[in-house]
């Protein structure tokens, strides 16, 4: 059987280790090390831009006039307080005919409100 090919990079950074009279196993792991990186660098460099995330595909949409304490909760961002709170607040005022009346709701500011709104049915 024969040894793996080494690439043109890792084999230039396997001769400039051997330079540091390392064992042959730590100067490969060495290699190894310094190719993965510039090859992260190389990346990151080549990139030239912050990534940036997709929309999410939202698979359930909850009605805030029927969601139990549980289907709150699973919303990223609602805990078993908030969650109390908007049912608290459901049941004063119910229905909700827009969902801009959470709102209303002690600790529903405008970004929570935004992250909250793909979740739930009109």
């Amino acid at each position: 059987m024969q040894p793996l090919a080494k690439s043109r990079i890792t084999g230039y950074l396997y001769r400039m280790l051997n330079v540091l009279r390392l064992r042959r196993a730590d100067q490969w792991t060495a290699a190894m090390m310094l190719a993965g990186l510039a090859i992260l660098l190389c990346g990151l460099v080549a990139n030239g831009k912050q990534a940036t995330l997709e929309p999410k595909q939202y698979k359930f949409l909850i009605d805030i006039n029927t969601a139990t304490l549980g289907e709150l909760q699973t919303l990223p961002g609602i805990g078993p307080v908030l969650a109390s709170s908007i049912i608290q607040y459901r049941d004063d005022n119910a229905p909700i005919y827009n969902f801009d009346e959470i709102m209303n709701v002690r600790g529903i500011g405008v970004v929570r409100h935004r992250n909250m709104k793909p979740y739930f049915t009109e």
